[in-house]
């Protein structure tokens, strides 16, 4: 067994209290400067090797479950009434968050994510990049998406913005809303 033959150290009564008040003050300072939820892993505590093991184990569940709720996160986004920077600062977000809790997300992955999740309006531009030989980057896509977004002034209005638009020029053709009133099968 390794360390066997090493000579055990002489610890006096003094020592051990020392040593034991030492861990005592840890402690106390590890409690009083820890938030609520985890004072109890530590008060519960007979060592302060005891408090990090548990602290460590909380940490470690926490971040597990962190990173799940991210990867799920990054997986649904969608565009739908977000402008293309929105969009894309949502992807880098959230890629961002996974990256401080140790969790790298590819580039690729980036770039799959965003142009999985890109509007309708986009589906022209999507085949096209989908054609291309070389794959982009996503800084490469997001400053592509900018330039197809307003080439299209897709991004001159949000959805609210439309349905305002929409419903005033109904009333100055005469009709009630969107398409018509609601009875005409309008929105």
């Amino acid at each position: 067994m390794e360390g066997a033959n090493d000579a055990t150290p002489n610890l006096t009564h003094k020592d051990f209290s020392a040593w034991e008040q030492s861990g005592s003050r840890v402690l106390y300072y590890s409690a009083s400067n820890v938030d609520d939820q985890l004072l109890s892993y530590i008060r519960d505590a007979k060592t302060p090797n005891e408090a990090l093991g548990n602290l460590k184990k909380i940490f470690v569940a926490s971040t597990t479950a962190k990173k799940l709720q991210l990867r799920q996160e990054l997986s649904n986004v969608r565009q739908r009434d977000m402008s293309v920077a929105d969009y894309t600062s949502r992807i880098k977000d959230i890629c961002d968050s996974l990256a401080s809790i140790n969790v790298n997300v590819e580039e690729e992955e980036m770039v799959q994510v965003c142009l999985g999740g890109l509007a309708h309006k986009f589906g022209s531009f999507l085949t096209a990049v989908c054609r291309k030989e070389k794959s982009l980057s996503f800084v490469d896509l997001q400053s592509t998406l900018l330039v197809e977004e307003n080439h299209t002034g897709a991004s001159t209005s949000t959805h609210a913005d439309n349905k305002l638009l929409y419903t005033e020029e109904d009333r100055t053709r005469g009709r009630g809303g969107r398409g018509g009133s609601a009875r005409n099968g309008g929105s």
